[in-house]
């Protein structure tokens, strides 16, 4: 199994691109690196394109993982990029995370998400690195 995660730092704002396969059981790994590089880079609005990633959490695992979400990340913008075909499961996802004070939406198209992030898109991104596993 393997997948790439893909970094762009534009000042405050993180474009992730996640695509490949992995078992979920280790999305932990993901999740990680991701906090890492918000940590280190002040990062206080993200856009997660997970469109080329081919896991997704169901119901009651993508509960799990919200109750395990840390507190600071309430303080963040998360701006979820995902294809339609997701979509039952990430109003779910969306809802429980809306209810325990996370600011984090589902979108499926990227301009709506860059516009609810109120981030211009035709910035070049000051840092770009990626990383496969």
């Amino acid at each position: 199994m393997k997948y790439r995660i893909k970094y762009e730092i534009k000042g405050s704002f993180l474009r992730v691109e996640l695509t490949g396969d992995l078992p979920l059981e280790q999305f932990s790994k993901i999740s990680g690196d991701m906090d890492s590089v918000i940590d280190a880079n002040g990062i206080d609005k993200v856009l997660f394109d997970m469109r080329g990633f081919k896991q997704r959490f169901g119901v009651f695992n993508g509960l799990k993982r919200i109750e395990n979400f840390d507190p600071i990340r309430k303080y963040i913008q998360f701006a979820i990029l995902d294809t339609e075909s997701n979509k039952e499961n990430n109003d779910f996802f969306e809802n429980a995370s809306y209810n325990r004070g996370f600011k984090m939406l589902f979108f499926y198209d990227e301009v709506q998400a860059l516009k609810w992030l109120q981030v211009a898109n035709s910035d070049k991104p000051a840092k770009v690195f990626q990383k496969e596993f």
